[in-house]
């Protein structure tokens, strides 16, 4: 299993850091979408949507890599969702965690990984896991 890093989600409403849709400074004429500018915006009010039951991984590994989960990537975590055949979640198998796709096979329930080099994990009336939440959101880096 790959290693995660967990952050828990901020829930406060201490300041935060915000982007601002805002110009810095005129140098000749005022722009013309002056005029439409927005409120500034606020990234975990646009992708938290319950701030209690949400919390962060840094992605490790390459086994999402084909659905746009990179080695790396910052994952928003709801806990409050219910997990549904297809879904990403973060899940735990012997306490240790991973991101993987939960799928079901008939009367069956297997955590795969979108890259075929790995094989799928079968869940069995035995097998020590757990769902920790249903991923919702990857945050990463454009590098062009």
């Amino acid at each position: 299993m790959e290693g995660l890093t967990i952050y828990q989600g901020g829930s406060s409403k201490e300041p935060k850091n915000q982007v601002s849709l805002s110009q810095k400074a005129e140098t000749g004429f005022v722009s013309p979408a002056a005029d439409h500018l927005q409120k500034p915006l606020d990234l975990e009010e646009l992708i938290v949507k319950r701030p209690a039951a949400t919390f962060y991984v840094r992605a490790e590994g390459d086994a999402m890599k084909p659905s746009g989960i990179h080695d790396g990537d910052i994952l928003v975590v709801d806990r409050s969702v219910q997990a549904r055949d297809g879904q990403i979640v973060i899940a735990a198998i012997n306490e240790d965690p991973t991101i993987r796709r939960l799928v079901k096979r008939g009367s069956r329930l297997f955590l795969i990984s979108d890259d075929p080099k790995f094989e799928p994990i079968t869940i069995r009336s035995d097998t020590n896991w757990m769902i920790w939440g249903v991923v919702t959101h990857v945050i990463h880096r454009y590098k062009p």
